[in-house]
């Protein structure tokens, strides 16, 4: 119930009024999905990941890499585009 009223805020605060019709900006994959894992961890999500890639003996948890990639995506009404 929490991760909807989340999701809901999300897309809310994605549209625009312009001349009193709601236009959707584009939204970037990377950025959804960071929220998402956001609120799924409580806003602990990096430190989380950063933890699990010592124990297994990595020095970074791929995070914002993962970000960066995923951003050349938008997500829209219409499904997943590349920019």
């Amino acid at each position: 119930m929490r991760l909807e009223k989340g999701m809901k805020r999300f897309f809310k605060n994605g549209y625009k009024m312009a001349a009193g019709h709601k236009t959707k900006k584009p939204m970037k994959l990377g950025d959804f999905t960071e929220k998402v894992i956001s609120i799924i961890t409580l806003g602990q999500g990096k430190r989380i990941a950063k933890f699990v890639a010592k124990l297994f003996g990595y020095d970074d948890c791929g995070c914002d890499k993962r970000q960066e990639k995923l951003n050349k995506y938008i997500f829209t009404k219409d499904g997943i585009k590349k920019l």
